[in-house]
């Protein structure tokens, strides 16, 4: 029975790659990319490796053929992934796929006004028209897009923006999130359910600048603003309202629309969802917050030693 991987070359695709080998025979891997020449290692293992672009619709049912279930890895592009992940979704179909497993969202109800919610529960909404066995893995706020990016900006400033007041989010490390994946596609049991893939814990925005504060040793100002306030201060420092392909970080395609209409809904407490399914899948409780920021506390150190240095030039 083989399984297709989307996204294969990406940091979630290939860290999933790397665990499903270790379970599976590398010759029932198809891996989807588009840089399929990222792969050149997995295919000389065995796999096969295709080239797949959401972008490129006519390449997807190709890229399919031969596939039992697939592991549909959402894309970057905001605004832009019911049609994407809707035409990965049929080309699957065409192609004789009969199990699809989508890295989703938590909090992905209807009624959710977040950007990325729209995206994922308009997605949910084709997956389960489609009539094919599905799996939804709601993943959630991955830690380490705080700790990438807004601790060190907190840390450089010694100012934290937000407008999603005392609201609380729920934070996941990545790797419980690929092992979850990876647990749904080596066993069995799981057609037609929906997880929630979420950390132990609840963080309001207040908190985790006080825990950046606490590991770097670095005092961090909490300025509440209301919406439109922010989106002053997006737009002071170059952040497109929407989408726009030609701005892009890590990855993604970032704009103020996203952000404001996510912290809009932190506050109306979307994001506060608890769940003990990362255990139930992978045998383990998954990692709090504050255990995956300890693991990297010479980093926000560092950081903070060098805001100290340039405050003083």
């Amino acid at each position: 029975m083989k399984t297709l991987i989307t996204g294969a070359s990406g940091n979630f695709g290939s860290m999933t790659v790397q665990r499903l080998l270790k379970k599976l025979d590398p010759r029932d891997l198809i891996l989807m990319s588009r840089k399929p020449e990222k792969l050149a290692e997995y295919a000389r293992l065995g796999c096969d490796v295709r080239y797949g672009d959401f972008d490129h619709p006519e390449s997807l049912a190709p890229a399919a053929r031969g596939a039992h279930r697939m592991l549909l890895i959402s894309g970057h592009k905001v605004g832009h992934r019911i049609k994407q992940h809707g035409d990965a979704i049929e080309a699957a179909r065409l192609a004789g796929v009969q199990h699809i497993v989508y890295t989703s969202y938590f909090g992905s109800d209807a009624g959710n006004t977040a950007l990325v919610c729209i995206d994922h529960h308009g997605t949910e909404k084709l997956l389960k028209a489609s009539g094919l066995r599905y799996t939804i893995l709601r993943d959630g706020m991955y830690a380490d897009s705080i700790f990438n990016a807004a601790m060190p900006a907190a840390i450089a400033t010694g100012q934290w923006r937000m407008c999603a007041g005392d609201g609380k989010v729920n934070l996941v490390d990545r790797v419980d999130c690929v092992d979850s994946a990876v647990a749904v596609l080596s066993g069995r049991g799981h057609e037609d359910r929906t997880y929630n893939i979420v950390g132990p814990d609840l963080w309001s925005f207040p908190e985790m600048a006080a825990l950046t504060a606490e590991l770097s040793g670095r005092r961090v100002e909490v300025i509440q603003l209301n919406e439109e306030q922010m989106y002053a201060f997006l737009d002071s420092v170059g952040i497109p309202r929407t989408a726009v392909n030609e701005f892009n970080v890590g990855g993604f395609e970032w704009c103020s629309d996203d952000m404001i209409s996510y912290e809009r809904e932190t506050r109306n407490g979307r994001f506060a969802v608890l769940s003990d399914d990362v255990e139930k899948l992978t045998g383990r409780k998954p990692k709090s917050f504050r255990a995956f920021c300890q693991e990297r506390i010479d980093v926000l150190r560092g950081l903070a030693t060098k805001a100290s240095a340039s405050a003083k030039h």
